[in-house]
């Protein structure tokens, strides 16, 4: 029978991992990583998109692989559009090659997606 050690020499533990950490690891185990990707790309927007799609745009969810964005005006749409390919392979990069493959747009306040 051996006895207990309860004197050690080995480092402290690390601090306890955070819930949010532990949960999303957890649901992308589990199958449902494409919410959890939309809501990572939500969150992070400002550090994947350029200078140029931050000040005109701001993500509003993906469904079936399309990302929709809302911008400002029409014009802003017709811009951000010549650098969709560019947005798709950033995105691509930092959460992987199925959660994004096209982007549309959608004019502030104008719920159908088409022009005011």
């Amino acid at each position: 029978m051996s006895r207990a050690n309860y004197y050690s020499d080995k480092p402290a533990r690390p601090d306890p991992t955070p819930i949010d950490d532990l949960l999303g690891t957890i649901v992308e185990r589990a199958g449902a990583s494409p919410d959890l990707g939309v809501a990572k790309l939500v969150k992070s927007w400002d550090s994947v998109v350029s200078e140029r799609w931050r000040e005109r745009s701001r993500p509003i969810g993906v469904r079936d692989q399309t990302l929709l964005v809302e911008v400002p005006e029409g014009a802003d749409a017709s811009l951000l559009r010549y650098d969709s390919a560019d947005l798709i392979r950033r995105i691509s990069k930092k959460f992987g090659p199925d959660l994004v493959r096209a982007v549309r747009f959608r004019v502030e306040g104008d719920a159908r997606g088409g022009k005011p």
